[in-house]
């Protein structure tokens, strides 16, 4: 199944804001943040684990893929001037299209993105090429996660008692549930959409040149980064040098908040990018 556009809010005429979302996390999660930003028509070209039938590769395949992917579809839909909106894995595949097609994007903004020590990613460098990566936490808590439930209703019981979704709002929490599951080819139950193997695969495969390529970024485009006041994957050593070599980008810090920031404060998120778009005149 090829990549399909994800219409999910404002009008088709305003300009485009698209999003790209965090490992796992299907794009209408991020719906509540989304309508609280007006005057944009907010869509999604979902990376592969949501085009329907795509399975992870058994090698290793780049994050910068994935931003091939998202120009390629902004190419077949003829999208331009688009305000880039990534979160985690998504504000790093952001970062990479607009690299690579400056003209297509008018400004970039990343959500708590993996910009992790440069230590850290050498360290999953040879865990991968020694063929360990599977001890990594991340990716052997991904392929034990549970993907089938009998209904939606004990998905959604099971996932309200995750620590994950603490604080996430009921509504949202509905919306992870009814996105973020399909019903399986049996019929039998539900699964999860984006399966643990692509999540796995994303987790083991984090992008190692971050630290090469985010000087780039130093006027090209108008750049917003907001981190987690707890945010594990853009920890404050990475926080402090990424402002040290990118002085033309604005930074900004959602105290108190959790990697899930978007999903959790949806309506604070919205108002601080509202707040620096009006003040870059890009509202």
């Amino acid at each position: 199944m090829p990549q399909t556009l994800i219409e999910l809010a404002g009008d088709e005429d305003a300009p485009t804001l698209h999003i790209m979302p965090a490992n796992g996390f299907p794009p209408q999660t991020y719906l509540p943040m989304l309508r609280s930003l007006e005057g944009w028509r907010s869509i999604c070209l979902p990376p592969r684990p949501l085009w329907g039938d795509e399975r992870p590769p058994t090698g290793f395949r780049s994050w910068s893929a994935d931003a091939d992917d998202l120009l390629s579809g902004l190419a077949r839909q003829d999208l331009r001037d688009v305000l880039a909106l990534g979160h985690s894995l998504g504000g790093i595949i952001s970062l990479l299209a607009l690299l690579k097609s400056p003209g297509r994007f008018k400004a970039l903004i990343m959500l708590d993105p993996v910009i992790l020590p440069q230590p850290l990613l050498d360290t999953l460098g040879r865990a991968w090429d020694e063929g360990g990566i599977e001890d990594f936490p991340l990716v052997s808590a991904a392929l034990r996660r549970r993907t089938v439930f009998e209904s939606r209703n004990e998905a959604f019981q099971r996932f309200r008692e995750k620590s994950v979704f603490a604080d996430w709002d009921e509504a949202t929490l509905r919306l992870y549930v009814e996105h973020g599951l399909r019903r399986q080819a049996d019929g039998s139950g539900f699964e999860l959409r984006w399966s643990t193997a692509w999540e796995a695969h994303y987790f083991s495969t984090v992008y190692r040149d971050i630290w090469c390529d985010l000087p780039k970024l130093n006027g090209l485009a108008p750049t917003l980064i907001i981190r987690a006041g707890h945010s594990h994957t853009f920890p404050e050593e990475s926080y402090a040098e990424a402002r040290t070599l990118l002085p033309e980008v604005d930074f900004y810090e959602m105290g108190g908040q959790g990697h899930l920031f978007p999903q959790a404060a949806p309506r604070e998120t919205a108002r601080v990018i509202a707040e620096w778009l009006a003040a870059r005149q890009l509202s």
